[in-house]
């Protein structure tokens, strides 16, 4: 059945597409840069091909992104192993909009983004509503200067999903962190799931880039922002008794460590001798490793998980930490990592004396 729309929805409808990843990136971008008379209301025809997109185009990118994969989550404790559709009933994996999403729309489309002033924002989001502006702020990172007005939005700040990907380019927040407590329970603990192999894929690329960057300051920043929530999502994580859901830390650190690493591999690319005093330098160096410092908290886990006895609670998900921690060779990646960061460490003793004299 053929449904007719006006010029306006069917622009909206194309840039929805486009933070899907259904759409070329170019046309996507270029529509966002252009102003549009905001109509009353959207058309029923309009509404049903957006609800459409949306549930098929979320759950799409979600099954494309790991969902697929036949690997092993823990459900109440124990260990499950399926693909998403299997570990968990449908009422824990359905995908529920709000009408944030509609609103963000219709301002995309009406606005010019990279300029506008017009007010638009949200809090409050339901979990498939973060999971759309992750998609979205992901297709728009591209674009320099929207991606810098979205970053400034709550809608993508405060949204956990958007900050343990992006930290870096969402580091703009006085506040730190969002917290992550919610992350690992009901539909967004099954998002996560489903997003571990790209996690991993996104943070292995952050830090393979950060050898080309040559500012201290925006190296510093990178790197307090990726610390600082990547603690906090392991806090998080081991509060909520879900360590598989920190399972892509593991595997950077695991792919980043199949031999010997120097700091240099972070900070090679820093330009001139950076702040005047020693104190700054090391910091930014070892803000740098970010990654790499969160193997000692792995390692804790590890530790923890082998005192686990066969008769007490946490058994099964204690030995499924274990398993991975082998698979992973945490062992000699934590010793590798040790050393990375220890070449660095070494050099902070005696620092504050030093810049005292």
């Amino acid at each position: 059945m053929t449904r007719e729309v006006s010029r306006f929805e069917f622009t909206l409808l194309n840039i929805l597409r486009f933070f899907l990843g259904h759409a070329p990136s170019d046309r996507g971008l270029r529509d966002l840069r252009i102003q549009a008379v905001r109509p009353s209301c959207l058309s029923g025809a309009a509404i049903d091909l957006v609800k459409d997109s949306l549930a098929k185009g979320c759950v799409l990118r979600l099954v494309r992104a790991g969902g697929w994969r036949n690997d092993r989550f823990l459900r109440g404790g124990q260990p499950v192993l399926g693909r998403i559709w299997e570990r968990s009933p449908l009422e824990d994996r359905a995908l529920h909009f709000s009408r944030h999403v509609v609103e963000f729309l219709l301002w995309a489309t009406s606005e010019r983004v990279h300029e506008t002033s017009a007010w638009w924002d949200a809090k409050e989001l339901l979990p498939a509503d973060e999971l759309f502006y992750w998609l979205a702020f992901d297709a728009c990172r591209g674009d320099p200067d929207v991606s810098a007005v979205l970053s400034c939005k709550a809608a993508f700040l405060e949204n956990p999903l958007c900050r343990i990907s992006f930290p870096g380019e969402l580091s703009g927040t006085p506040f730190g962190p969002p917290n992550f407590d919610a992350c690992f329970t009901g539909l967004r603990a099954a998002i996560l799931e489903c997003l571990q192999p790209e996690l991993a894929r996104r943070w292995l690329r952050s830090e393979r880039s950060k050898g080309q960057i040559g500012d201290w300051g925006t190296m510093r920043n990178r790197g307090e922002a990726e610390h600082a929530t990547l603690s906090a999502f392991l806090a998080a994580a081991r509060r909520a008794n879900r360590l598989d859901l920190a399972r892509f830390v593991l595997n950077v650190n695991a792919t980043l460590f199949r031999g010997e690493l120097q700091p240099i591999f972070w900070t090679g690319g820093l330009q001139g001798s950076g702040p005047s005093r020693l104190a700054d330098r090391l910091e930014t160096q070892r803000a740098a490793l970010a990654m790499p410092r969160q193997m000692r908290t792995l390692c804790e886990w590890e530790q923890d998980a082998r005192a686990v006895g066969y008769f007490d609670d946490g058994y099964a998900a204690s030995q499924l930490y274990k398993q991975e921690w082998e698979a992973a060779g945490g062992e000699t990646v934590s010793v590798r990592a040790r050393a990375a960061v220890d070449a660095i460490e070494p050099l902070r003793t005696g620092t504050d004396e030093a810049n005292r004299t």
